[in-house]
């Protein structure tokens, strides 16, 4: 479907256009605010939403359920509601008028694994306060959305997201970083100037990312400002995502996922002497690394049960009974562990309640 230039195209309350193919509008007269657009092309053959004027095409929603990709060029500005149920939307930035694909809805957004956004969408609205919009984007490869807290001040211009494949310059010798995570990154628009109001913390995919994170080291967010400034934003896990526990800098440009020389220390909380060789003993994760330690075991009256100096981890399964403890003694009940470790040497202390059961 092509509407020509000069023709006035309005689509009235409640009108909903099912396309299989191509739509080009040529017309600055086209408003399709109140139209519910839905891509269903049932073969593969790619498709496309051309705006060939060089005015923002509003429309009130889109949906795609499609066989075929539909190629976006010109700039369009969806203004409810963006449903991702299969196919993917391109923005092709490579055509006379680059692609440009807005989101002004107050419904977060949810892509999938074989529909989303293979490109930058900029998101125009906020959410209620503490609520970060979802990005639903992706590449070729697959899809990687990612999380971000927009504020109204932001929302005025929009903030884009797009997957680009490009290390904008990202190093493992800043930092307390073992590894970077370098098949994809993430890079920010922020409007028209390029700095974010109030930048809060960032949320990043944890899709394609499993065999980097085996083994050694915790997941953090790496951060590269417009400056060239690399900082580390720390990390956690946040199911699907790798979150970030700081916030990000005005100027934020490109973030990445990277792999954290400092190994955590964590104390399990239960212990279970029996026979199911599950949670027989005490079992300290990431202690091994820092042989200078000191343990503390410490029953609810604050009498002390048992003490290691350079303590190390049981083999699993173990037997309750060790060469130097036996925790098949232990009464059921609370208890205390303290553990004291060198790191870089200096000295930090882990406390953590602890329940036996038997």
């Amino acid at each position: 479907m092509v509407i020509a230039s000069g023709t006035d195209v309005v689509a009235t309350t409640g009108t909903t256009l099912v396309t299989t193919s191509k739509i080009e509008n040529q017309s600055l007269k086209t408003d399709f605010s109140n139209l519910k657009l839905v891509l269903a092309a049932s073969g593969t053959t790619a498709q496309g939403l051309v705006n060939s004027t060089l005015r923002g095409l509003p429309v009130g929603g889109i949906t795609i359920n499609s066989n075929a990709t539909f190629a976006i060029a010109g700039e369009w500005l969806v203004k409810n509601e963006l449903i991702f149920t299969k196919g993917k939307l391109f923005v092709d930035k490579s055509t006379v008028i680059p692609g440009k694909l807005g989101y002004q809805g107050t419904t977060p957004l949810a892509g999938k694994d074989d529909s989303y956004v293979n490109g930058r969408i900029f998101i125009l609205s906020t959410l209620p306060a503490s609520q970060a919009h979802t990005f639903p984007i992706g590449n070729n490869a697959g899809y990687f959305p990612a999380q971000l807290t927009i504020t109204t001040a932001d929302a005025i211009n929009g903030v884009g997201m797009e997957v680009v494949t490009q290390n904008p310059g990202f190093a493992t010798a800043i930092g307390d970083i073992k590894e970077i995570f370098t098949d994809h990154f993430w890079e920010i628009t922020a409007g028209t100037t390029g700095t974010l109001s109030k930048p809060g913390l960032a949320a990043l995919s944890k899709n394609g990312t499993d065999l980097f994170f085996t083994g050694n080291g915790d997941a953090i967010v790496l951060e590269m400002s417009s400056t060239n400034q690399q900082n580390n934003l720390e990390g956690e896990v946040a199911d699907p995502y790798y979150k970030s526990t700081k916030s990000m800098s005005a100027t934020a440009k490109t973030l990445a996922l990277a792999k954290s020389d400092v190994i955590s220390v964590k104390i399990h909380k239960l212990i279970t002497p029996g026979e199911d060789e599950k949670n027989d003993v005490l079992f300290i994760e990431g202690i091994d690394s820092f042989p200078e330690n000191e343990v503390l075991l410490i029953d609810r009256w604050g009498k002390e049960v048992a003490s290691w100096k350079s303590f190390e981890n049981y083999p699993q399964p173990a037997t309750s009974a060790q060469s130097n403890f036996d925790f098949n003694k232990l009464d059921i009940g609370n208890y205390v562990c303290v553990v004291k470790y060198l790191r870089k040497g200096k000295e930090e202390i882990l406390k953590q309640y602890i329940v036996v059961l038997k």
